[in-house]
């Protein structure tokens, strides 16, 4: 059962005492034993399992973070020298520069890709 629901041992006292409050408050609003003792049931592990829940100490996982690209080998000049609209297109000519290296230089690349 530990296996099917983790950490209900520790909601479990209180799906007990859950059902029963509402086993008694249906009772005493004149419904039938039967429907009050499946509703109060169903109350009671749903409580139960919030409190599992809620007393749980699960840890967020860590999601590995993805490898940064490495500068290239051309040297480039410190920001000091340069200003900022000619910084930004050296910028701009070096990511044009890497995409036209990756892309495929002639149609039948592509066309075989599709295939």
């Amino acid at each position: 059962m530990n296996k099917l629901f983790p950490g209900f041992s520790d909601g479990f006292p209180v799906a007990l005492r859950l059902w029963l409050v509402f086993l008694l408050c249906l009772v005493l609003l004149r419904y039938s034993v039967p429907f009050s003792i499946l509703v109060g049931a169903v109350g009671g592990i749903a409580g139960g399992w919030v409190v599992a829940w809620w007393k749980s100490k699960d840890e967020p996982s860590t999601v590995p973070s993805e490898p940064q690209d490495e500068p290239e080998n051309e040297p480039e000049e410190p920001p000091a020298k340069l200003s900022g609209l000619s910084l930004a297109k050296q910028r701009r000519e070096a990511k044009a520069r890497k995409r036209s290296q990756k892309r495929p230089t002639s149609l039948t690349g592509l066309l075989n890709r599709s295939k």
